[in-house]
């Protein structure tokens, strides 16, 4: 599975949690307990929306590797920022640029979005659901299926149609369905879901659970969910993130509100 940030605020307040997910995908102990590697190193991704634009990364280069890259995003973290990053370790789909996160799709029905997910999905059950085709997805992963669901049957960026179709593809769960999704609508309004789950048999297991929590770090000016390995590269006032919690976020160019609801 992957390390995720999704980070909303004061660029200034951001930047030390984009130093943690660096830190955080290379050295992992929380992976490492679990027998499968230390490091996140399948890729990585970005997306920032600051000042009126919205800039979008995606690298084989893990990103402790990527030390430009890295300073190319900090070095933009000015002002009021969103940012979201996905470091991979891959568990389906291919190794490569395809599989990388976060996804970027636009929607025939008028919104856009970008999308990451940590988790395992069954990607089986999404195409029957999405009634897509199995063999155009062979070297697809789950959470790029995921998205083309979305991307197919999702009708509005709404909370309300957000909630409906989350929870469709939150019954296909085999491990955690941790995702931060950011939409855009026509009108060039954004607003941002977030959910946190994790499937009961791994809420049992200390070092499964302590590899899969998400955490909420909520400070002036910054509002910030990142995976679990961020908390032991900097130090902050986090809270760990119930199980089956979403956030439903509303963005404009210097604020952001939060409405927390159940999955």
């Amino acid at each position: 599975m992957c390390r995720i940030l999704f980070a909303a605020g004061d660029g200034k307040k951001i930047k030390p949690l984009v130093d943690a997910i660096v830190k955080a995908s290379e050295n992992d102990p929380y992976k490492e307990r679990r027998g499968s590697g230390r490091q996140h190193r399948d890729g990585w991704g970005y997306v920032l929306v600051r000042d009126g634009s919205v800039r979008h990364y995606r690298s084989m280069k893990p990103i402790f590797e990527d030390s430009s890259a890295v300073a190319s995003v900090k070095d933009a973290l000015e002002g009021f920022s969103v940012l979201m990053v996905h470091t991979r370790a891959a568990s389906q789909g291919a190794k490569n640029l395809f599989n990388v996160q976060p996804f970027a799709f636009s929607t025939r029905r008028g919104f856009s979005f970008w999308l990451l997910h940590n988790g395992d999905l069954n990607k089986e059950k999404i195409i029957e659901l999405a009634e897509l085709d199995e063999k155009d997805l062979r070297n697809a992963s789950d959470s790029y299926t995921f998205a083309v669901y979305l991307c197919r049957r999702l009708p509005s960026p709404k909370l309300e149609d957000v909630l409906i179709h989350y929870r469709v593809i939150e019954e296909t769960t085999k491990s955690v369905f941790n995702t931060m999704t950011l939409f855009q609508n026509s009108k060039g309004e954004f607003t941002a879901f977030i959910t946190a789950k994790m499937v009961e048999r791994l809420l049992q297991k200390p070092e499964r659970f302590d590899y899969s929590k998400l955490l909420l770090l909520r400070e002036e000016n910054l509002f910030a969910v990142a995976s679990s390995t961020l908390e032991l590269y900097h130090e902050a006032g986090y809270e760990v993130i119930p199980n089956e919690t979403a956030f439903y976020l509303r963005i404009s160019y210097e604020d952001v509100s939060v409405e927390t609801v159940h999955l």
